[in-house]
């Protein structure tokens, strides 16, 4: 699955890395749907902030989080992207008989 993650005012460790590309496998099941995930980072100050974009073929999902700590705040963002892409494969499967 084809993902870019960007950082702004850190840099990203390797730790993070593997902690994204776990969540990301998570999703593959998915794939289907997925044509590309964006992960955007933000660690200004305090406050950690993460937003994840996902572009499927006719729609666009959006989640963020915020916190102090990016491994929590893309745990957090995941899940709920993870929710709304799952609820939009019900919706697909169930209403149109694709699967």
């Amino acid at each position: 699955m084809d993902y870019k993650l960007i950082t702004r005012h850190f840099d990203s460790s390797d730790k993070l890395e593997a902690h994204i590309s776990k969540k990301i496998s998570k999703l593959a099941r998915f794939s289907k749907w997925i044509n590309h995930v964006e992960i955007i980072i933000d660690g200004k100050g305090n406050r950690g902030n993460t937003e994840i974009n996902i572009l499927m073929d006719h729609k666009k999902i959006n989640a963020k989080a915020t916190g102090g700590d990016a491994f929590k705040t893309t745990t957090e963002a995941f899940d709920k992207v993870e929710r709304q892409v799952r609820r939009f494969e019900e919706k697909a499967t169930k209403h149109h008989g694709r699967r």
